[in-house]
């Protein structure tokens, strides 16, 4: 492939350079193959048009390298069709992401829960311990009445 720039002129009110190329070639050039001849950064870089005469192996490129990203997304518009992608996607990210915090929010919470019945258990534990203790003690019971019930049996 090879690249004969035709016209270049300098746009400074949108912040733009724009080439007229005329690329020499066996078969119809990509975008991505003309950007990468051109040496040229790939976000700043737009393909306008590439076009052929039947039966030529010339083809005149029309192409636009912005100054910076800024000048390129206020200037250049996105078709519906892959705004409408572009959307959907950002969305499905958004959902995908709003599962994760959740997940790591229930996780969190079992942890949490989890820490609470462990700080829990030991008193629990300890208490019917010291119960099972006096009664096999075989202590007597403390009011006096009850004792007094016993003696005279």
């Amino acid at each position: 492939m090879e690249i004969k720039t035709i016209k270049q002129t300098k746009n400074p009110f949108m912040k733009r350079e724009e080439l007229t190329l005329e690329i020499t070639s066996e078969s119809v050039p990509s975008t991505s193959e003309v950007i990468s001849k051109l040496g040229k950064d790939e976000a700043l870089t737009v393909i306008k048009k590439i076009n052929t005469n039947f039966g030529r192996q010339t083809f005149l490129t029309e192409v636009v390298v912005y100054d910076n990203i800024e000048a390129r997304k206020k200037i250049e518009t996105i078709p519906q069709k892959i705004r409408k992608k572009m959307a959907a996607e950002e969305k499905a990210a958004a959902e995908e992401a709003k599962k994760k915090a959740d997940a790591e929010i229930k996780e969190a919470d079992a942890a949490a829960e989890a820490a609470k019945q462990e700080a829990e258990a030991p008193v629990a534990e300890e208490n019917p311990v010291e119960e099972v203790k006096d009664e096999e003690k075989g202590s007597a019971p403390t009011d006096n009445k009850d004792k007094s019930v016993r003696v005279t049996e």
